[in-house]
């Protein structure tokens, strides 16, 4: 079971990229249970203070259940449906992928990132129409999917020790730190060949940008 989150940043990207599977398990944020729903997709979890729509009635009444937090509260939305999944049988080793929750206000695009590496105990990705970000903990190997992929970039959280092979720009057990940015903008050699990321320390934030 894959776990879908959709988030209600005014940039939508879900509708037009999500490709549609029975087996996932449908959890809306706020504003982004509408996004479900017009896809015709029955929310299995609506999550929020729902500050951000004015259609609480319309997700309640097409949502299987409807969780209500207040608007003053410590953690954001995004969170919340985090923790929420906690409760969820065979919680451990969950893949999840996370939809309209990049662009417009650039202080939670910031927050959603910071949350997978929180959050690490699942495989978490951030998706739009071009971007696929995940977070890398020690001890994980990657392999980037390379069809129609232009650039990826490595962002280190901490200070790390990562390798990149099958690229342009390949790294062997290399020290990264958060300021540097030597592994910014790096390319898959062709479109056949899948770069691979290794992480022996610390944790990184893997951007993949795709046309």
């Amino acid at each position: 079971m894959k776990i879908i989150i959709v988030a209600s940043s005014p940039v939508k990207t879900f509708k037009e990229t999500y490709h549609r599977n029975p087996s996932d398990y449908f959890i809306g944020i706020d504003g982004g249970s509408l996004e479900l729903i017009a896809r015709n997709i029955k929310p299995d979890v609506s999550i929020g203070d729902f500050d951000s729509t004015k259609d609480l009635q319309l997700i309640k009444e097409n949502s299987y259940d409807t969780l209500f937090f207040p608007k003053q509260k410590d953690e954001t939305d995004l969170e919340l449906a985090l923790k929420f999944l906690d409760t969820l049988k065979g919680s451990d080793n969950l893949e999840i992928d996370i939809y309209d929750a990049t662009g417009a206000r650039l202080d939670h695009e910031l927050n959603n990132y910071l949350l997978m590496a929180k959050y690490d105990k699942y495989k978490i990705r951030i998706l739009d129409k071009n971007n696929d970000v995940r977070y890398l903990k020690a001890g994980s190997s990657q392999k980037i999917n390379p069809k129609n992929l232009k650039y990826f970039s490595i962002c280190a959280l901490d200070k790390s020790v990562i390798s990149i092979k099958n690229a342009l720009y390949e790294l062997d057990k290399k020290e990264i730190n958060r300021s540097d940015t030597y592994a910014v903008s790096n390319e898959p050699l062709n479109q056949d060949t899948a770069p691979i990321i290794e992480v022996e320390e610390g944790g990184v934030f893997l951007f993949a940008y795709y046309e």
